[in-house]
């Protein structure tokens, strides 16, 4: 697994600051300010790739958690521009942020090392965390693909608003 200690549930969320599809700069304290939740997908480039013109499951899956008044941001290393296209082609409502040196990516230890062919290299995990408004963990979920899991997403945040 990865060298770096994945973040659990209970713990401080560390505090990020990342470019956004839209060249802003978001930060984790943007994502929790007015009392907000904020559900942080780190998301295997692959997740994104599943998308055609049709069919987004990545979309179609977060957008109901953005419906909840939660806000929504995908982390994964791709470049900004590539971001842009996706964010433009799938009218997504959701952050999609660019961490290309994988220093949040790791900061939140969700990935980890493999061997291709001989080669080394760094895979992200694919993981959900569900953040408090005061900057603290409150659930965790490690989803092969975001399906797996937005239904029991949906009933943590719905529970979170009782």
């Amino acid at each position: 697994m990865a060298k770096d200690k994945k973040i659990k549930v209970g713990e401080v969320a560390p505090e990020f600051c990342l470019t956004e599809a839209d060249g802003n700069t978001i930060c984790l304290a943007d994502l929790i300010r007015d009392g907000k939740y904020a559900l942080l997908y780190f998301s295997p480039t692959e997740e994104r790739k599943r998308c055609d013109r049709s069919s987004c499951p990545i979309k179609e899956n977060l957008e109901k958690v953005v419906d909840l008044g939660v806000n929504v941001a995908v982390i994964d290393p791709d470049p900004v521009e590539e971001h842009k296209r996706f964010k433009h082609d799938h009218n997504i409502k959701f952050y999609l942020l660019s961490d290309p040196e994988m220093k949040v990516i790791k900061g939140y230890g969700v990935y980890e090392k493999v061997n291709v062919l001989g080669i080394e290299k760094t895979k992200i995990v694919s993981t959900v965390f569900l953040i408090s408004p005061k900057g603290k963990i409150v659930y965790v979920w490690e989803p092969k693909v975001i399906e797996e899991s937005i239904d029991d997403i949906i009933r943590v945040i719905k529970s979170l608003h009782r």
